[in-house]
């Protein structure tokens, strides 16, 4: 039996070597250390994996020219000063990009998925003039001006309520199978030709789940049989999924095939922009 999803969860009692010893008592095959899905060589397996399954790539190489003009018109430095100072470069990116693959227009409704403090409906409504909401389940359940509260994969909101949505360091959090009850969930929000970005979309050559033991373990946090477990301590969250190519299509693409088309996003210079830069993949779907 698993625990409720917990919004922002304690540390257990354990050290970080003893929760990893809990979970290697507990039959788990821990590898210590993050996830690397970012250097070349890793990036050139998930490609190779991503065409074995029949995923043709769109190459993106970002314009900083462009980027740095999103990045002054959003005015994050004065109207969002304390909003991921350690990490304001990859956020922001994101949200640029989010911007770009999505071509939201003034018409649109717009829906920032898992938001948090995101600054990103704010900005989105502003620079482009659309309805913007963010949703997250730690805000008050139902409809509060601009805010929806509650369960992403089932939302207080009408069949077709939103043209654009995004899920920005976000989808990976969605534990056991609310990842696939969340595009199911989209495909009756969305309109017709409505559009859903996720960024990053955090890949890798297998199946994997990312966790800081520390606030997994003892917690039955269910993460997915069969896939590879690694420990990163100090990342401070307890479930991150990183999808392999094959993973992806048998858990969400093909269940939702009627309902989706999926477009594959490899972001070849982010890097370049801020070496602290970790995005590579970009995934947008599309209602039919």
């Amino acid at each position: 039996m698993s625990t409720p999803y917990i919004y922002q969860p304690a540390t257990g009692s354990l050290s970080h070597a003893e929760a990893v010893q809990w979970f290697r008592e507990q039959g788990f095959d821990l590898v210590e250390g993050g996830i690397d899905n970012t250097s070349p060589a890793q990036v050139g397996r998930i490609l190779a994996a991503g065409e074995q399954c029949g995923w043709s790539w769109t190459p993106l190489n970002v314009n900083g020219a462009d980027y740095e003009n999103y990045y002054q018109q959003a005015e994050y430095d004065g109207r969002y000063p304390d909003y991921y100072v350690g990490n304001r470069p990859e956020k922001t990116l994101e949200h640029f990009l989010c911007v770009q693959l999505l071509q939201i227009q003034r018409q649109d409704v717009f829906v920032d998925l898992a938001s948090e403090h995101s600054p990103l409906p704010e900005i989105v409504g502003r620079l482009m003039g659309c309805s913007s909401y963010s949703q997250d389940i730690m805000y008050p359940e139902g409809i509060h001006g601009y805010q929806i509260g509650g369960d992403a994969c089932a939302m207080p909101v009408p069949a077709g309520f939103a043209t654009k949505a995004a899920l920005t360091c976000s989808l990976e959090h969605f534990e056991s199978d609310a990842d696939c009850r969340l595009f199911v969930e989209l495909a009756r929000v969305l309109a017709p030709g409505g559009k859903v970005c996720v960024i990053p979309f955090y890949l890798y050559h297998e199946p994997a789940v990312q966790t800081d033991p520390i606030y997994s373990a003892v917690h039955a946090v269910p993460f997915d049989p069969g896939a590879r477990l690694f420990a990163a301590e100090g990342w401070g969250n307890r479930h991150g999924r990183f999808y392999s190519p094959r993973s992806f299509i048998e858990r969400i693409a093909e269940p939702v095939a009627e309902a989706f088309t999926f477009d594959y996003f490899w972001i070849r210079n982010a890097s370049e922009l801020h070496p602290s830069n970790y995005v590579r993949f970009a995934l947008v779907a599309t209602r039919r």
